[in-house]
C-alpha cells in the first residue's frame, strides 16, 4: 500500500470517525494463544477508532464490570491499532519520506505483525497485545481489555464477555521467550549454527538500522510497559556470528519536543543505545520518573539469547558501532566486562555534560529527563554516561579492551570529553589505543592510518577474549598530546599506544611473561612504558603479595633490569617506565613470591 507517509495511513485507518466513547466496547473479538512463555491476545477494533487507550486485565476468573477493577492490570495506555508492524515503516528509522528523492521514494507498507513462524501477518489496524507469563499469572488465567478516553475522567469501557472479555482461560506457564523468525521456516537458522565462534556485536548510527529476521515481544523489565517489539538480525557466517540489533522503542506517542528529528517522525525513538525515562508515555509524569537502561537491557537479551541459541563461545563477544554506534559500544559493551572482550567506537561519545561548547546532552534529554534525572544505578544520568568515571570505579575489573577514533572538528560528536578519557583509562591502567585527527563526523574513519583501521575491526579484536591475558599500557612517551580538551590544544592528530604490540602471555601460576614488540618506523625510539598484566587466569595474584620483574631488552646486549613489585588493592602490578630501545622490543616475566 502507498500514501502520503505511513503514519497518515494508520492515522486513516484508526482516525475516520469520531472520538467519543460508546456504549459498546472498543474491542471486540478478543481471542489468544501461548507460545514459549508467552500470551499472544488479538481483538479487533471499530475503523476509526481515535482519543482512546487501550487496558489489558488479568484475572484467575472471567472479568467482568463489576470484578474488572480488581482484575490485574499487564498493559496501559497502548494505542489503537496495535496489530500493525510498525517496523514496516521507512520512517521509524529516522528518515522523512521527504527527504528522498522522487525515484528512490520507498515503499510504504502497512500490515500486520508475523506472530507465528511460517504463518501470514495478521490484520494491520486491530489490537495485539503479548504478556509475558509470570509466576503470578501463570496457569490458567483470564484475560480482558477495555478502553478509556485520553481526555477528561479515565473511566474504563465497558466489560462485556464473550466479546472483549474472554469467557474460556488460557493456560500459560513461566518460560524463556523465544524469538519469532520472520522469514522463510526453510531458511531459518539451526541451533548451534554458530557453535564456538565469536559473536560481532553490530551497532547502527541514529539514522540506520540492523537485521529484522527475529522479533520479540519483550517483558516487562525490557520496556515502559511489557509487550513492545523489537527485532533484529543474527547470522552465523564463515567466522563469526554477526548480530545486528535495532535502537528503536515504540512509546505510544509523538515526541515533539526531541531534539533529534528522527525522534519526531513516528511513535518510535531511539535511545542513544542506553535508555529512557520509565514515565516517557505521558510528558506530565516525567518528571516523576527514572531512567532505566531499556536499549541496553535488550542488546543484552539479544546477545545473551544468541549465545545460547547458536552456541557461540561466551569468551569471544566483542562490539562495534560508528556515530551512536560508537556511543552504544561504550554505553553497554564497556559497562560489561563480564560479556565483552573488546570494542572499537568510532565517533562515540565518553562523556554527556560538558561545561562549555558544543555538547550531547541535548540528544538525550528529550526521553532520559534532565541530565542530572536518576537512573536505576543510583546515580546520575551524567554520572551513568560518563565512561571515564566508570574507568576510574572498576579498576579491579579487566574493562573491555579499547580501540577508538575521534575528530577534533566534528560537530556532531563532541572532542573535550577525550582528553580526560584517555587520561582516566591510563589512570585505571585499563587497555586502549586511540586515534584522533582533524577530521568531522563523517571524515574521521577516512583520515586513520591502515593500522589502525585495521585494529578497528572484528578481525583483529579476536585477539581477545575473556580467558586470555594481555598486557595494558599506558604513560607511554611515544604517545602525541590530545590537548585538555578545547580543539586548538595538543597535537591535531596524534595516538595513544599506537605501535606498541606483543606476542600472547604466558599465564601460569607462578609466572607471566610477555614480549612486546614495537610495529611501527623507530623514530619514536627509544621509548619508556608502564605495563600491566590484564585478565591473567592462573598467575593471580592476592592484594599485598610480591612478584619479582626481570625485563630483557631484545635489541641489544644490556643488563636485566630487574625489580620487585607489590600487588596493589585489586591485585595488580605495574611496571613503570619499561625501557624499549628498538623494534624487537623487551620481555617482561614476572615470578611468584620475591622476597620470600
Amino acid at each position: 500500500m502507498r500514501a502520503m507517509t505511513w503514519l497518515g495511513v494508520l492515522v486513516t485507518i484508526t482516525a475516520m470517525a469520531g472520538c467519543a466513547m460508546a456504549q459498546a466496547p472498543d474491542a471486540t473479538n478478543l481471542r489468544g494463544f501461548y507460545r514459549a512463555g508467552q500470551v499472544f491476545l488479538q481483538w479487533d477494533e471499530p475503523d476509526g477508532l481515535a482519543a482512546v487507550r487501550f487496558r489489558v486485565l488479568c484475572s484467575d476468573q472471567a472479568i467482568t464490570d463489576a470484578n474488572a477493577a480488581d482484575a490485574l492490570v499487564l498493559g496501559d495506555y497502548i494505542m489503537p491499532g496495535s496489530s500493525t508492524d510498525w517496523w514496516l515503516n521507512p520512517e521509524t528509522y529516522g528518515k522523512p519520506l521527504s527527504e528522498y528523492p522522487e525515484d528512490q521514494q520507498p515503499e510504504v507498507v502497512v500490515d500486520g505483525w508475523i506472530i507465528e513462524e511460517g504463518g501470514a501477518r495478521i490484520a494491520p489496524g486491530n489490537g495485539l497485545f503479548v504478556h509475558t507469563v509470570s509466576e503470578e499469572t501463570a496457569g490458567p488465567r483470564f484475560y480482558a481489555v477495555v478502553t478509556w478516553p485520553e481526555e477528561g475522567e479515565r473511566a474504563i469501557g465497558p466489560v462485556q464477555p464473550g466479546v472483549n472479555s474472554l469467557t474460556e482461560p488460557i493456560a500459560g506457564s513461566v518460560a524463556p521467550i523465544e524469538p519469532i523468525w520472520q522469514g522463510d521456516p526453510a531458511d531459518k537458522p539451526a541451533a548451534g549454527a554458530g557453535q564456538g565462534m565469536p559473536l560481532d556485536l553490530a551497532l547502527h548510527a541514529k539514522r540506520g538500522r540492523g537485521g529484522m529476521q527475529w522479533l520479540v515481544f519483550g517483558d516487562g523489565s525490557l520496556g515502559w510497559r511489557e509487550g513492545l517489539a523489537f527485532k533484529f538480525g543474527a547470522a552465523a557466517g564463515e567466522d563469526g556470528v554477526r548480530v545486528a540489533p535495532t535502537d528503536r522503542h515504540w512509546i505510544d506517542r509523538i515526541l515533539t519536543d526531541a531534539f533529534d528529528s528522527c525522534n519526531r517522525l513516528t511513535p518510535a525513538i531511539h535511545s542513544f543505545w542506553a535508555g529512557y525515562n520509565d514515565h516517557i508515555h505521558d510528558p506530565a509524569l516525567m518528571g516523576e520518573g527514572t531512567v532505566v537502561m531499556y536499549g541496553e537491557r535488550r542488546v543484552l537479551w539479544i546477545v545473551d539469547w544468541v549465545q545460547r541459541y547458536f552456541g557461540t563461545d561466551p569468551t569471544r563477544s566483542y562490539a562495534a558501532g560508528g556515530s551512536m554506534g560508537g556511543c552504544g559500544s561504550f554505553n553497554i559493551a564497556f559497562r560489561h566486562p563480564e560479556i565483552f572482550a573488546a570494542i572499537a567506537p568510532n565517533v562515540g561519545i565518553v562523556a554527556y555534560e560538558l561545561p562549555e561548547g558544543p555538547d550531547s546532552v541535548r540528544r538525550v534529554t528529550a526521553y532520559m529527563g534532565p541530565i542530572d534525572t536518576p537512573t536505576e544505578y543510583g546515580m546520575t544520568v551524567a554520572e551513568w554516561l560518563d565512561a571515564g568515571r566508570f574507568a576510574l570505579g572498576h579498576q579491579g575489573d579487566a574493562l573491555p579492551f579499547v580501540i577508538m577514533s575521534n575528530g577534533r572538528q566534528d560537530t556532531s560528536i563532541p572532542w573535550p570529553a577525550n582528553p580526560p578519557f584517555y587520561a582516566a583509562m591510563q589512570q585505571a591502567r585499563q587497555g586502549l589505543l586511540a586515534a584522533w585527527n582533524e577530521g568531522t563526523h563523517g571524515k574521521v574513519a577516512g583520515l586513520l592510518p591502515d593500522d589502525i583501521g585495521e585494529r578497528m575491526s572484528f578481525a583483529w579484536m579476536r585477539r581477545f577474549a575473556l580467558d586470555r591475558s594481555y598486557p595494558a599500557f599506558s604513560n607511554c612517551t611515544a604517545n602525541d598530546d590530545p590537548g585538555e580538551g578545547p580543539a586548538d590544544s595538543g597535537d591535531p592528530v596524534g595516538y595513544i599506544n599506537r605501535g606498541l604490540d606483543w606476542e600472547q602471555p604466558i599465564d601460569e601460576p607462578g609466572k607471566w611473561e610477555v614480549t612486546v614488540r614495537w610495529s611501527l618506523e623507530d623514530t619514536a625510539l627509544p621509548l619508556r612504558v608502564d605495563i600491566t598484566p590484564r585478565r591473567a587466569q592462573d598467575f593471580v595474584l592476592e592484594p599485598g603479595e610480591t612478584v619479582s620483574t626481570d625485563l630483557f631488552c631484545l635489541t641489544r646486549e644490556a643488563g636485566v633490569d630487574s625489580r620487585v613489585l607489590t600487588a596493589d588493592e585489586h591485585g595488580l602490578v605495574t611496571l613503570e617506565a619499561a625501557e624499549m630501545t628498538g623494534a624487537a622490543g623487551i620481555r617482561l616475566t614476572l615470578t611468584r613470591g620475591a622476597g620470600g
